[in-house]
């Protein structure tokens, strides 16, 4: 994973997996959203700069440090 592959959108952290041109989609098809994201293990789509952007977002987990 390099640093290309990761978007900020937000304050939240996304790891791109895939990236198609928009011209050559058909959004026009019933639930696409859902058919992408489950056809490509997504859990996020973005459209944005001409593409449709494929990404997982990358989650922040808060944690204390124990100390002995």
């Amino acid at each position: 994973m390099t640093d290309k592959n990761i978007i900020n959108i937000q304050g939240r952290m996304f790891h791109v997996k895939r990236k198609f041109p928009l011209h050559q989609l058909n959004l026009e098809v019933k639930d696409w959203v859902s058919t992408m994201k489950q056809f490509y293990h997504v859990d996020s789509l973005f459209k944005a700069e001409g593409f449709l952007w494929l990404c997982n977002e990358i989650k922040y987990i808060e944690y204390e440090e124990i100390k002995d």
